[in-house]
């Protein structure tokens, strides 16, 4: 590969999503970099179903996607979110071990999804360095998260699991009002819309809380925490 083929100028505006990533100067991942492809997905598409072969890495560059369990019963587990600069770690693990897609993934906005075919994440892994450690640690973290998940749900009550789910979101927008619904509350933490519905009710009755239709207004920011 020519010096000139990696001069800044030509390599894809993509990389600057992963600062860890976009210094790599080994040849083997240029050749990755140049051999991907890049997609636009319209927000609430579904990009892997569960069972769905594993032959190429998925990187995003920009949105947010969402990585999901769904029960026979229509049930939703909601295990991580991707947003830019990650890479899906479920995805790294059945191109290791070459299995199929254990999961869904669906957009949550529009996405820009980065794909580098198998051969060369096989490559990667046995020839760089650098971008071995970049997994490395994308896994540790992910897994430490994934912890924190198992721990939450066996272990910590539903209702004390919302209030913390409504204060992190109030903090994201700076308290003005979430636009959300009970269903899209349920599907986060693994219940259904008619307890999430209870819940906030009961939440609405201690005055931390105002429900309108699709949206939830913060009233009080002290009783919400002290639910936490």
């Amino acid at each position: 590969m020519t010096r000139e083929k990696n001069h800044p100028a030509l390599l894809p505006d993509w990389l600057a999503a992963f600062p860890e990533l976009h210094g790599l100067v080994d040849p083997t991942w240029w050749a990755a970099v140049h051999a991907a492809k890049e997609t636009t997905i319209p927000p609430r598409t579904i990009i892997l179903r569960k069972g769905a072969p594993c032959d190429h890495l998925l990187l995003l560059a920009q949105g947010t996607l969402r990585v999901y369990e769904m029960a026979e019963c229509g049930r939703e587990i909601v295990l991580y979110r991707m947003h830019a600069g990650e890479m899906c770690v479920l995805n790294v693990t059945n191109l290791l071990d070459e299995s199929t897609y254990p999961m869904e993934v669906v957009t949550e906005d529009a996405a820009r999804v980065i794909s580098i075919p198998m051969r060369h994440f096989h490559q990667l892994m046995a020839h760089s360095a650098d971008f071995r450690g970049f997994v490395m640690a994308t896994l540790a973290r992910r897994m430490s998260d994934m912890m924190r998940l198992v721990e939450r749900v066996t272990f910590q009550r539903l209702d004390l699991r919302l209030a913390c789910q409504l204060y992190q979101r109030f903090e994201r927008v700076n308290m003005a009002p979430l636009t959300v619904t009970h269903q899209e509350l349920a599907r986060d933490l693994g219940s259904s819309r008619e307890v999430i519905s209870r819940l906030l009710k009961e939440f609405e009755r201690l005055g931390c809380i105002r429900l309108h239709r699709g949206q939830i207004e913060l009233l009080s920011r002290e009783t919400l925490k002290r639910l936490t």
